[in-house]
C-alpha cells in the first residue's frame, strides 16, 4: 500500500509517497524552464488567481498574476476571508482550493490518494493547526497526521543515512523560520525542544530587496500592478540565482537589465539572517545540551540554500551542513515516511514535541490575571494533565475558560501569547467556590489537537468537553457549503498551459535542460557543498552560454563531470 505525504508550504508545496521500500516525490505541476532547470520541477507553487475571464488558477500559471494571494498558509493563522480578483472568500477555501489542486495535480501523474499525513510548522499554532485540516478534509484528503516539518526533514535524512544520531533541524521556508532537535535511536524519531521565527523566510527576503530596490526606481509609484507583479517574481528569480552566482542580471520592467551582486543583497538582508541565531541557541538550551553533541546539522526550505545564511548558522553551530537530501523535498518525503509507520509499512516511530506551552488564563484578587500552565512547552506528545479550579466568588452561577497558548514567562498580553477559545460553562448549582472547584484535564495529542474535559469535582460529574479543533474551525451547515464552493472553484480552473517566456536568453534546448535539471535536481542537493559548488558553477555557465559557441563544449563538460555521479539519476 502506498503512502503519501504533503508539504504544505507557504511558498511551495510538494507530494511525497512511500511504496514501503523507497520515497519519491510525486509532480505535480509544469513550471517553465528558466524554473524548471533551477529544481522546481516537482513542486506547486502555493499560489491561487483569478483570470480576466473568472475562472481560478493555481500554481504555476497563478504565479505572475498581479490578482494572485500566495502565502495562503499564512492565512490559516490570523484571518477570517480574503480577496483574490475581487472575489470574497474564506481562508480555509483558499487553502482547500491549493489541496485540491495537489490531488488533481497528482491524479494527471497517474497518482490517486485520499489520505496523507500533511506537515504544519513546528511553531504553528493550535488555530492554524485545526484550519490546515479543514483544508485538506474540504479537498477530499484525510489528514492521518498532522506532523511538524523539521521532524518530517529529519526522517527524510535518517532513512537515508540510518544509524542513532542527535540532528539539528533549521528549516527556512518561504514564510517561517523553524528549528527542531531530535533524537534517532533505534529507529525512535524523538523530539527533544523545538523553536521558531514566524514571519522569516523567502518571501520576507525577497520584500526586503524590494523595499532597498524600490526607492532607485523612477517613476515606481505609478506602476501598474502587472509591473510590480513581474518585477516581484523576477527579483524572486534572482535570488535563487544568486545562491549559485556572485551577480546576476535583474530585469527590471520599463528600466531594463540591472546588476544584482550576492554581497548587495546579503547586506540588505543581514537583519533578517541575525533572527536566526536565537531559535538555534534556545533549542539546545531548553534540551539541556550543548551544541558539541549535535551530531548533524541539516538545513532545510529554500531559504536555507543562500550561501551567507548557511555560512552563519553553519559557523553559530561550528558544523558543516549535513547533505544526503533535497532541501526543497525533504519535508514532504519524510511526511511520505511517516505514513508509511501509521500504515504500518514502516517499522520506524516518533515522538513529537510542543514548542508554546498551554493553558487557562486565571485571576487572582491580588496579581490581576495571569497564564496558568496546564502543559509545559517541550513536553512529549500524546500529552494529559489535570488541574483544579475554584470560581472567583461564592455562588457564581458560570465560570469562563479562556484557553491560551504560548510562553507563561512573558506578560500575559504579549503577541506571543495567543487566546485560542473562550466559553462559558454553566455550573450545575450556585455553591460557595470551594464548593464549586472544577477539574480541567487538557488532553494534548501528537498532532497537537487539544481537547478539554470539565468535571464537577463535587459530584465528579462532567459538565463540558470539546475539541478546539471543532471550536476553531466551523459548524458543520457552514463546512457543508464550503465544501460546495470549493467544488465549484475546482470546476472552473482555467485550463493549463504556461506561456514560455519571448526572451531568447530563457530559450534552452531539450538536450542543454536535461543535463542541467540532471546537476541541480538529482545531483546538487545530495553531495557534498563544496561538490556542489562546483556543479552548480559549470551548470551556471552552460545556462548563461546558451545559443552561442562554447554551449556545446561546456554541455560536454559538464555531463562528463555528472558521470560520477549517475547512480543518483
Amino acid at each position: 500500500m502506498t503512502a503519501f505525504g504533503i508539504d504544505f508550504g507557504t511558498t511551495n508545496s510538494v507530494l511525497g509517497s512511500f511504496d514501503g521500500h523507497s520515497v519519491q516525490v510525486v509532480p505535480i505541476d509544469d513550471p517553465p524552464g528558466e524554473w524548471a532547470t533551477l529544481g522546481f520541477d516537482r513542486l506547486l507553487p502555493s499560489v491561487i488567481a483569478t483570470t480576466p475571464s473568472g475562472n481560478w488558477t493555481y500554481g504555476w500559471e497563478a504565479k505572475r498574476s498581479p490578482t494572485r494571494l500566495d502565502a495562503v498558509k499564512r492565512l490559516l493563522a490570523t484571518e477570517d476571508s480574503v480577496s483574490v480578483g475581487g472575489t470574497e472568500i474564506l481562508a480555509e477555501e483558499a487553502g482547500a482550493a491549493l489541496f485540491g489542486r495537489i490531488r488533481s495535480g497528482a491524479a494527471a501523474a497517474g497518482v490517486d490518494f485520499d489520505q496523507a499525513v500533511v506537515t504544519v510548522p513546528a511553531n504553528s499554532r493550535g488555530v492554524a493547526r485545526h484550519r490546515t485540516r479543514i483544508c485538506a478534509g474540504l479537498a477530499g484528503i484525510e489528514t492521518t497526521w498532522l506532523l511538524n516539518e523539521p521532524t518530517a526533514a529529519a526522517m527524510a535524512f535518517a532513512n537515508r543515512v540510518g544509524g542513532d544520531q542527535t540532528v539539528l533541524v533549521v528549516d527556512i521556508g518561504g514564510g517561517t523560520t523553524d528549528v527542531t532537535l531530535l533524537q534517532v535511536v533505534d529507529g525512535m524519531f524523538m523530539e527533544q525542544a523545538s523553536s521558531g521565527v514566524v514571519r522569516l523566510g523567502g518571501i520576507d527576503f525577497d520584500r526586503a530587496i524590494l523595499r532597498n530596490l524600490e526607492s532607485q526606481i523612477d517613476g515606481y509609484e505609478a506602476w501598474t500592478e502587472d509591473r510590480r507583479q513581474e518585477l516581484r517574481l523576477n527579483i524572486e528569480l534572482a535570488k535563487i540565482r544568486l545562491s549559485s552566482q556572485a551577480d546576476v542580471a535583474l530585469q527590471i520592467p520599463e528600466v531594463g537589465p540591472r546588476r544584482l551582486s550576492r554581497h548587495e543583497v546579503d547586506r540588505w538582508l543581514t537583519p533578517l539572517f541575525e533572527k536566526v541565531d536565537r531559535p538555534i541557541l534556545g533549542v539546545v538550551a531548553d534540551a539541556g545540551m550543548s551544541l558539541s553533541e549535535v551530531d548533524h546539522l541539516v538545513l532545510i526550505g529554500g531559504g536555507s540554500k543562500v550561501p551567507a545564511l548557511r555560512e552563519r548558522i553553519a559557523h553559530l553551530v561550528d558544523r558543516e551542513p549535513t547533505g544526503g537530501v533535497d532541501p526543497m523535498t525533504a519535508v514532504a518525503e519524510g511526511a511520505a515516511l511517516a505514513a508509511g509507520i501509521i500504515s504500518g509499512s514502516s517499522g520506524s516511530s516518533v515522538h513529537v514535541t510542543t514548542e508554546h506551552s498551554l493553558g487557562l488564563v486565571v485571576a487572582d484578587p491580588d496579581v490581576g490575571t495571569s497564564f496558568s500552565v496546564m502543559i509545559e512547552r517541550n513536553s512529549t506528545l500524546p500529552f494529559s494533565h489535570t488541574q483544579t479550579y475554584v470560581p472567583w466568588t461564592d455562588y457564581q452561577e458560570e465560570i469562563e475558560l479562556i484557553v491560551v497558548e504560548g510562553d507563561e514567562r512573558r506578560p500575559l498580553e504579549d503577541e506571543d501569547n495567543i487566546v485560542l477559545d473562550g466559553w462559558s460553562i454553566r455550573l450545575p448549582e450556585t455553591r460557595t467556590k470551594d464548593e464549586a472547584a472544577v477539574e480541567v484535564t487538557y488532553s494534548y495529542d501528537q498532532e497537537g489537537l487539544l481537547r478539554i474535559r470539565v468535571v464537577d469535582r463535587q459530584t465528579d460529574a462532567e459538565i463540558d468537553f470539546r475539541t478546539i479543533a471543532q471550536v476553531a474551525g466551523r459548524d458543520a451547515p457552514t463546512l457543508v457549503e464550503m465544501h460546495r464552493r470549493v467544488e465549484e472553484m475546482a470546476a472552473e480552473v482555467e485550463p493549463a498551459g504556461f506561456p514560455e517566456p519571448a526572451d531568447p536568453e530563457f530559450e534552452i534546448p531539450d538536450a542543454v535542460r536535461t543535463v542541467l535539471d540532471r546537476a541541480r535536481t538529482n545531483v546538487m542537493p545530495f553531495v557534498s557543498d563544496s561538490d556542489a559548488a562546483t556543479v552548480g558553477e559549470l551548470a551556471d555557465r552552460l545556462e548563461s552560454a546558451v545559443g552561442t559557441q562554447d554551449q556545446e563544449p561546456l554541455k560536454l563538460e559538464l555531463e562528463q563531470m555528472l558521470r560520477k555521479w549517475s547512480y543518483l539519476y
